[in-house]
């Protein structure tokens, strides 16, 4: 969190003295923001379960296959630091960069769709536990495609740090977490909390460890490439 924020703050042409506290400020105000959520909206869902059943007697063997609905409303909360935070700065971020450097809208939203499907293969529903996704995956795999996408268009390092953040972010938001709703009917859950899991939930560690590894990374490989 603090090199997130170490990193965001030096956008912004801070003091080195300045970066440090408002980096610390920031980072303790996000652990404590954590604890709070809000209601965000109420939602019939429904989905779809093929199940077989073995109806074998005797030596008479047969399986029939019935499919199942289940519909029920449920409950969206949000929470502050796990989802209101890294969203709103993702947003900030992307309309930023669009703003400054249009030409880059098609990539943006080519990347988007790209990591969003890759983000919702990763992820599972878990009984009691929620939506998990693998995390070193997910990483792995956002590093090495904006690493190529940096080099390709040969972007500078702070253009790609806050293309990696806001990309990353808005796909762990929808790949993870909204495609994987209809799936909570089954679970019999009332209700969910997007980014319940504050500075720990995917939305919150796979855009800030993403992006900067990749800024870390990138600049690494800019400076072999002068020597």
């Amino acid at each position: 969190m603090f090199l997130l924020f170490y990193e965001l703050c030096l956008l912004l042409g801070l003091g080195v003295e300045q970066i440090t506290y408002l980096s610390v400020m920031l980072t303790l105000m996000l652990c404590y923001g954590d604890k709070f959520r809000f209601f965000l909206f109420s939602k019939i869902i429904s989905g779809d379960l093929l199940k077989v059943i073995d109806l074998s007697y005797g030596k008479v063997r047969a399986l029939q296959k019935i499919k199942l609905k289940n519909t029920q409303e449920l409950r969206v909360y949000a929470n502050i630091s796990g989802l209101l935070f890294p969203v709103t700065l993702a947003l900030v971020l992307g309309t930023y960069v669009i703003y400054q450097q249009p030409q880059y809208l098609t990539t943006y939203f080519l990347l988007l769709s790209y990591l969003t499907i890759t983000y919702n293969r990763f992820s599972v529903m878990v009984l009691e536990k929620g939506i998990l996704i693998s995390m070193m995956s997910s990483i792995i795999t956002t590093v090495m495609l904006m690493l190529a996408v940096g080099t390709h268009y040969s972007l500078d390092p702070n253009t790609l740090f806050v293309l990696t953040y806001s990309v990353s972010t808005l796909a762990t938001l929808i790949g993870v977490d909204l495609l994987n709703l209809r799936y909570v009917a089954f679970f019999k859950t009332k209700s969910i909390i997007i980014g319940g899991y504050g500075v720990k939930d995917a939305i919150f560690l796979i855009p800030a460890i993403s992006s900067i590894t990749t800024k870390t990374v990138y600049d690494f490989l800019t400076l072999l490439s002068y020597t």
